[in-house]
């Protein structure tokens, strides 16, 4: 049993959830700030995905802004000319929370997640 069990950890995904983005007091995952830099390490071109909030311009102002301040170059998917050269150039990716319909749509509507899924599987943040 434990042969299986060291087989399965060998497979695992490097994740990293966080229910919240704001905590009452704090701002903009102000509470999880030491946790992403511990989980992003040395990756410093980070994409993010802001398709879950029907305003993704002020998302994504909102999510760089605060990655700058702790250190990583964030680049948004709906801006990239070609989403999956984006997806397979980043050193980590970030996925925005709200609607999870809304997410799923465009991530299956837009052939990307196929490549997420591939980049989640290498091993990437």
């Amino acid at each position: 049993m434990e042969g299986n069990h060291a087989a399965a950890r060998s497979d695992a995904k490097r994740l990293l959830l966080i229910s919240n983005s704001t905590q009452h007091g704090g701002g903009y995952l102000d509470h999880v700030e030491s946790e992403i830099r511990e989980f992003l390490g040395a990756a410093r071109r980070v994409l993010f995905v802001p398709f879950a909030l029907f305003d993704q311009d002020a998302y994504v102002e909102l999510a760089r802004a605060r990655f700058e301040r702790i250190g990583y170059s964030l680049h948004s998917l709906d801006r990239e000319r070609d989403i999956l050269q984006a997806v397979e150039s980043a050193d980590g990716v970030f996925v925005g929370g709200g609607n999870t319909f809304r997410l799923l749509n465009s991530l299956y509507s837009s052939g990307v997640m196929p490549a997420l899924r591939a980049q989640v599987a290498r091993g990437i943040p």
